[in-house]
């Protein structure tokens, strides 16, 4: 069975095909499938963010865990700014130490995004989950060597302007099957299901099991 979800916040039928998003709030779970795991600036106060970052440091350890995120900057929720940049490059830096590549929420943040990636220069690669952003937003990302990852809304002309070698698919919060996504994106790029489920999986080998 493939991996084909890079990003799903409901445990899948299916545990092989999909990386499960685990926060803090599931401190009991056990990682029992492939997971990603971060601090989401959604949930994070300046009372909360040692506990979650001591969580987040332990749960890297566990062998199922493919990804640090989701991570992020969200300009839309009332976070102080600071802290979550704060939270942001400490999650970077997890990122590069413990080889993982990073998972990333990003709203009305995508400068901040890029000025980061610039300067800070990571070797492990940053992936741009559940974009919705116009093509000039998706080919700003993918000039700095930024991946994106599509769910179930999006702009076609931004998901037709992505390198295929650039390209992921999730489910994220959506009850959609992700087989559904693949034919979805692959009638939009005008390629057959076999033809993009392949590269994507050349993607997924080398993004999230290359270590």
């Amino acid at each position: 069975m493939q991996l084909l979800d890079i990003h799903t916040h409901h445990l899948p039928l299916r545990p092989e095909q999909a990386i499960l998003n685990y926060s803090s709030e599931m401190l009991s779970v056990e990682f029992l499938t492939y997971c990603s795991v971060g601090i989401h600036p959604w949930h994070l106060t300046t009372d909360n963010f040692q506990e979650k970052w001591d969580w987040l440091v332990l749960a890297t350890h566990y062998p199922n865990v493919l990804a640090i995120g989701e991570a992020g900057l969200d300009k839309a929720i009332d976070v102080p700014f600071d802290l979550q940049m704060d939270a942001f490059k400490r999650q970077i830096e997890l990122s590069e130490v413990m080889e993982l590549p990073l998972i990333i929420h990003c709203v009305r943040a995508a400068n901040e995004i890029v000025e980061l990636k610039k300067k800070v220069q990571p070797h492990m690669p940053w992936i741009i989950h559940g974009f919705r952003g116009k093509k000039e937003q998706a080919l700003q990302y993918i000039r700095h060597g930024i991946f994106l990852s599509f769910g179930e809304k999006y702009q076609e002309e931004a998901l037709r302007a992505v390198p295929v070698d650039r390209l992921f698919l999730e489910t994220d919060e959506s009850a959609i099957e992700i087989n559904l996504l693949y034919e979805q994106a692959a009638t939009t790029r005008s390629l057959s299901v076999e033809s993009l489920t392949m590269q994507i999986q050349q993607n997924i080998n080398e993004v999230f099991f290359n270590r």
